[in-house]
């Protein structure tokens, strides 16, 4: 009986369109292992630029936690770790945020939950064309697909050259990378790709690559200091919320007797790298005008293909690819001309910087005026 409900939720959970509650009341340990497994451990196939949010119910107040085990927000996490998700307090129901997941206790409702924003099979190449937010539009998207490393690198600093707009576009492509491996595997096992994913899998270019670019550039940026104030609080607690989650799996593994060396060390290395993000001085916050350093070196740069193009003669390789970075030059110039200097994920920047703003004081209580006697 209990094979056929965990079963029944976890073809409900890839069946699901829209976002979704899910009562774990009455599963164990095992159970929960079994639905993760079934229910994320591919992506779930949706209509291409949606997202949903799956929702655990995990627990509550007097009224209702003797029907929840204990160790439940354990368990989700332990498993969704070992799936490849990652435990972000900022998820949320955006593509993004895809293989995430954060716990939430509801004081409103007096109920705990696990929010899981679940890895999916959306095509960036399908998705709505105009810009939301001034987040990543598709055809940029197109664009750092088919892109040469090069290329990709002069786009995403362009566009993108605050350390949360990298971590951001990082997570895109992380998800991107995932369904690269999907087509690789059907491939090697002799299964023919659908158009639209042929036509995604045709257009990547060395996207691992790429994806190691960007890793190694938020590290630079970290050993350089280069946070705002904002993305130091924010980065701070992404990682504090890591250390339950392995704290848990040490303990755990100590229950059934293995060998925790290395979990031990990984939960070091995180409480180390912690305490050396907060004592980072951070970086001034890019203003909400425009730059005009920055608007002065678009100009510098397009006279200098200006250039180029009116040489005479056949055109060598580096001129070249000094031409193929115009487009994007071109179109961020006359944006901030425009007065408009938002680049990729801007309003993930904007909430992540409204961390690091100072909280306005109340104000305080008017004193009554004295009443005037007759």
């Amino acid at each position: 009986m209990s094979e056929s409900k965990t079963h029944g939720m976890a073809t409900a959970i890839r069946a699901l369109k829209d976002s979704e509650d899910f009562d774990l009341a009455g599963y164990d340990s095992a159970q929960v292992a079994t639905l993760l497994t079934a229910s994320f451990s591919s992506p779930i196939p949706l209509t291409a630029g949606t997202m949903i949010r799956v929702t655990f119910v995990i627990g509550g107040g007097k009224k209702v936690r003797q029907k929840y085990e204990e160790t439940l927000a354990r368990d989700l996490s332990m498993n969704l770790i070992a799936l490849g998700y990652e435990d972000d307090r900022g998820a949320s129901c955006c593509l993004e945020c895809q293989g995430s997941f954060k716990y939430q206790h509801d004081t409103d409702k007096d109920l705990k939950f696990m929010h899981v924003f679940p890895k999916v099979e959306a095509l960036p190449e399908e998705e709505k064309e105009e810009e939301q937010g001034g987040d990543l539009p598709a055809e940029s998207m197109r664009g750092l697909l088919a892109a040469e490393l090069q290329l990709f690198r002069e786009m995403v600093n362009i566009n993108a050259p605050s350390f949360i707009q990298k971590r951001s576009l990082m997570r895109v492509m992380k998800g991107v990378a995932s369904r690269f491996e999907e087509f690789d595997k059907k491939l090697i096992n002799n299964e023919q790709l659908e158009p639209a994913e042929q036509e995604l899998y045709d257009r990547g270019v060395v996207i691992s690559d790429k994806t190691e670019w960007l890793e190694q550039s938020l590290q630079q940026m970290i050993t350089a200091g280069q946070l705002t104030k904002g993305e130091q609080l924010w980065l701070v607690a992404d990682m504090q919320d890591k250390v339950p989650a392995l704290a848990g799996l040490i303990e755990a593994q100590k229950e059934k007797g293995k060998k925790t060396e290395k979990l031990e060390a990984q939960l070091a290395t995180v409480l180390a790298k912690v305490e050396a993000i907060a004592g980072i001085v951070p970086i001034p916050s890019r203003g909400s005008g425009v730059d005009n350093k920055e608007l002065q070196q678009l100009r510098d740069k397009m006279k200098a293909m200006c250039k180029i193009e009116s040489k005479k003669g056949l055109m060598n390789l580096d001129d070249s690819r000094e031409l193929a970075k115009k487009p994007q030059i071109e179109e961020r110039l006359k944006k901030m001309e425009a007065g408009d200097c938002a680049g990729w994920f801007d309003s993930k920047v904007k909430e992540v910087e409204a961390l690091g703003k100072p909280k306005k004081k109340a104000a305080a209580p008017s004193k009554p005026k004295p009443v005037a006697s007759g």
